[in-house]
Parts: structure tokens; C-alpha cells; sequence
């Protein structure tokens, strides 16, 4: 996740994008001052401009899905290259800090 702030000299604009995979899935999103403007497609193998026609339409690139999809490939191989290093990895198991009791009947807020 990354976002990046702009500048104009009209006013303040917030860009950001989101570009995650898993095994079996991907996710690329582009969005301006909190609007989803652009968005890979994988499984219809384009790119999706989700914007309502009373704007002034903006356009990305026509190579921007292809950039898309080859940062999979290698969002991909750094996940799998991760899992690799971390495999036996120790995992880290701080006790509570105090005990922890829970009440053995339901509770209401105002009653005794």
C-alpha cells in the first residue's frame, strides 16, 4: 500500500494505489482524493476505468494493465521467495500482560 500526496496550484489532491497478490489472486487499484479511477481486470485480462460519464474522463496509458501484470509475476515470486525465508522462522509469543478473566454468565451493563 502506498499513497502519495500532490499538490496543484488549484488544491489538494490524495493519489494512492493498492497492489497486493496471493497464490491464487491479484489486486492493482488506483484512486484520486478517495475515488477508484483505475483497476486491473486479471481475470478479463484488462484494465477497468470505473468512472461515471458526467466527469471529464481521465485515461491511463494502454500499456498500464501489462505493467500491471508483469508486477504480479513478480509480486508473486517475492511472496514466494518471503514464505521461503521465513519458513522457520520462530514465531514470537508474548504472554498477557495481566491474567484475563471472563465472566461464566452473560453481563449486562447496568444491572447487578
Amino acid at each position: 500500500l502506498s499513497c502519495v500526496l500532490s499538490v496543484s496550484a488549484d488544491s489538494l489532491h490524495e493519489e494512492f494505489s493498492i497492489v497486493g497478490c496471493s497464490d491464487s489472486d491479484g489486486e492493482e487499484m488506483y484512486a484520486l482524493d478517495g475515488e477508484e479511477i483505475w483497476y486491473a481486470d486479471f481475470t478479463n485480462k484488462k484494465g477497468v476505468e470505473p468512472q461515471p460519464s458526467f466527469i471529464d474522463h481521465m485515461t491511463y496509458e494502454e500499456g498500464t494493465y501489462d505493467t500491471a501484470e508483469a508486477g504480479q509475476q513478480i509480486c508473486k515470486q517475492n511472496l514466494k521467495n518471503h514464505r521461503k525465508l521465513l519458513k522457520d522462522f520462530p514465531v514470537e509469543q508474548d504472554p498477557p500482560s495481566s491474567p484475563i478473566v471472563y465472566s461464566r454468565d452473560n453481563v449486562e451493563l447496568g444491572e447487578n
